[in-house]
């Protein structure tokens, strides 16, 4: 089946985080999750939505904010899915529904399948204030629980969040998107967009979320569309290849002598090195 529109929403917010564990917050998962879900529906061609709540002040509020801004839309041909992460000593996938029990079977084989989780399969969750009150098909999905080591090991691995999102779209739209990359951050900073967390971008540039604000003076985790912020660099590295002077790599990498050697302190004279030798240059 095709739909008109599917709209998105991340689980809770900063204001009622969730559910938590190994040291992750699901509000903060579930976005990152839902901006890699809405760019890949994206580049499938699929009209998408994001209808995520960030002011609600009790659950309640949060999942009624996002049915008010799902229900705006008509409910010809759309299909309403709210990202969550689950609690309470499990592991792998399962998917809530009110009356999509086929769809909420599709869509968690599919992810326990990419993403070698456990299928808990679709379970009626008739109660569930986001579920009975959309005017629209709705499903919930539960992609991992948070508190599990080896679900959470399996969903931060590198390019593991891409691949739980292509899952998501493929079930969903029955395509995948292109496998092309794209840039994250330029000589050092980060322009954020819409619906990007701290944890998304510190955890794709290899920092803590407690790093990025030090570097940026954050006092909070409120960020907005549209502000640039430092990030740390990726390292470079250069192997000593026979004929290397220490200035010759400097000039190659535009950088100078003084700068390699604060940036490489084991090496106690810089003006020493080896073939085969690898130095930090960057």
């Amino acid at each position: 089946m095709s739909y008109k529109l599917i709209t998105l929403t991340a689980g809770h917010n900063a204001i009622v985080p969730g559910a938590s564990g190994n040291g992750y917050k699901e509000h903060e998962v579930a976005r990152t999750i839902v901006a890699e879900v809405e760019k890949q529906m994206k580049a499938v061609g699929q009209k998408v939505k994001n209808c995520t709540d960030n002011v609600g002040r009790t659950a309640k509020d949060c999942w009624m904010n996002q049915v008010k801004k799902c229900n705006t839309e008509s409910k010809d041909g759309r299909l309403d899915v709210s990202v969550h992460l689950n609690a309470g000593g499990g592991t792998g996938v399962e998917v809530l529904y009110w009356d999509q029990k086929g769809l909420a079977a599709k869509v968690s084989k599919q992810i326990a399948t990419d993403m070698s989780y456990r299928d808990r399969g679709p379970k009626e969750r008739k109660e569930i204030g986001f579920l009975n009150s959309t005017n629209a098909p709705a499903i919930l999905i539960e992609v991992a629980f948070i508190d599990s080591k080896d679900d959470m090991k399996k969903l931060m691995a590198s390019g593991a969040i891409k691949k739980l999102a292509a899952a998501i779209v493929f079930a969903l739209t029955g395509k995948k998107a292109s496998s092309g990359g794209s840039t994250s951050n330029s000589n050092g900073t980060y322009t954020v967009k819409s619906g990007d967390t701290l944890w998304g971008i510190a955890n794709a540039n290899g920092m803590t979320v407690s790093e990025l604000k030090k570097l940026n003076n954050l006092t909070s985790d409120v960020i907005h569309a549209g502000q640039k912020l430092k990030v740390k660099e990726s390292a470079k590295y250069y192997t000593v290849k026979s004929g290397d002077t220490i200035s010759q790599i400097a000039v190659n990498h535009k950088t100078t002598t003084a700068k390699i050697k604060s940036l490489n302190p084991g090496i106690k004279d810089i003006n020493k090195i080896s073939v085969g030798q690898k130095i930090r240059v960057a």
